[in-house]
């Protein structure tokens, strides 16, 4: 592992010195290795404005290294900006196509030693304009969508943030290599997302079914309603607010579990390491419940079970606990708690192997 971290140490260094000289010499300010090896660019700009444009009723936009981002506008336009890079585009059979060559697709690493803006390919078009499929990827740069209704809208990232931003679909996919979301006022029949590095936030989200996966980050979710939930998170936080869940089952491996909201159904949590939290606005005798701890206490209804590691009510009603942790305390407290929403018909099924899963009080950051 050592000699391949000095390999790229050195191959970037003598990239930056071949790009220096080539700075020195005039000849180029833009230095990228890709698949080849290192490369020193000509630093040619390519800009494209087109801002009357007919209709499209589909998005496609696969692009290297550049921002892409949706602007409102009473007409439909593109604005293409890149540093070498030669944009590629075209508005067939109602459907627009943007990328560019595809060398520029095959670049790992750029550096810039001039500045010369940031490469960006921004779509115009009306707010809430109609269109039947939005695909958008780029391999290192910011997304900022939204303001739109699609029958399927699909956004990949490798390396930067995403926004998303009032839009309704059927089908919503989500995948980030490395870098921040946020969905803000999404309405959507399946959300399918993955986050590998960065923190997720959602507000305002409703959805029938919801696929999460985090790898490493924090995920946050205030005011949102969902169907089915199956959220994965191996290290990092999820924390929420303003819900209800009619299923609920949660696995963490090494974290804390925290909700405070209205849960009805069926909720199974366990944890192999860390404590679990429950504020619920429903009372006591609304739910039976099954509490299971091996090594921890648990604390019911305010009673501390000094002398027992399970607490049984017996029964099983419409609304069921079962609450089971390896190595942590568990707490449950009843009718003290008032979601922000409206109770909601939700089922929520979320899984950490590594990270905290408090679901209380949201401060969004």
């Amino acid at each position: 592992m050592k000699t391949i971290w000095k390999i790229i140490i050195i191959v970037i260094m003598v990239g930056m010195i071949l790009s220096v000289v080539g700075f020195v010499t005039g000849a180029s300010r833009t230095l990228y290795i890709d698949r080849t090896g290192v490369k020193v660019s000509d630093g040619s700009i390519s800009h494209i404005t087109e801002m009357n444009l007919e209709q499209f009723r589909s998005v496609s936009v696969d692009v290297g290294f550049s921002d892409i981002e949706f602007v409102i506008s009473d007409n439909f336009g593109i604005d293409l900006y890149g540093n070498d890079m030669e944009w590629l585009w075209s508005l067939e059979d109602g459907t627009l196509n943007i990328t560019h060559n595809r060398s520029a697709l095959l670049h790992i690493i750029k550096l810039d030693f001039i500045a010369t803006g940031r490469n960006h390919a921004k779509i115009f078009l009306p707010a809430n304009t109609e269109l039947e499929t939005v695909i958008v990827r780029t391999n290192s740069g910011d997304i900022k969508i939204g303001s739109f209704r699609a029958d399927k809208a699909d956004v990949t990232s490798s390396f930067g943030n995403v926004e998303l931003n009032n839009i309704t679909s059927n089908h919503l996919q989500v995948d980030l290599s490395s870098g921040r979301f946020t969905g803000i006022n999404l309405t959507t029949g399946k959300l399918d997302f993955t986050g590998r590095f960065g923190n997720g936030y959602f507000q305002s989200v409703t959805a029938d079914s919801l696929s999460a996966y985090s790898n490493s980050g924090d995920l946050h979710f205030t005011d949102c309603s969902f169907g089915e939930i199956d959220v994965t998170n191996s290290f990092g936080n999820i924390i929420t607010n303003g819900f209800a869940s009619s299923k609920t089952n949660i696995l963490a491996s090494s974290g804390d579990v925290r909700i405070a909201g209205d849960l009805s159904g069926e909720t199974v949590i366990h944890a192999n390491f860390g404590d679990t939290k429950l504020e619920l606005s429903r009372e006591k005798e609304e739910y039976s419940y099954y509490v299971s701890v091996r090594f921890g206490n648990i604390i019911f209804d305010g009673e501390r079970q000094r002398e027992q590691s399970t607490i049984n009510s017996r029964t099983i009603l419409e609304n069921h606990l079962e609450i089971t942790s390896s190595s942590g305390d568990v707490e449950v407290s009843f009718g003290n708690y008032t979601p922000s929403l409206l109770r909601l018909n939700c089922s929520i099924s979320v899984k950490l192997f590594f990270g905290t899963c408090p679901f209380r009080g949201m401060i969004f950051w």
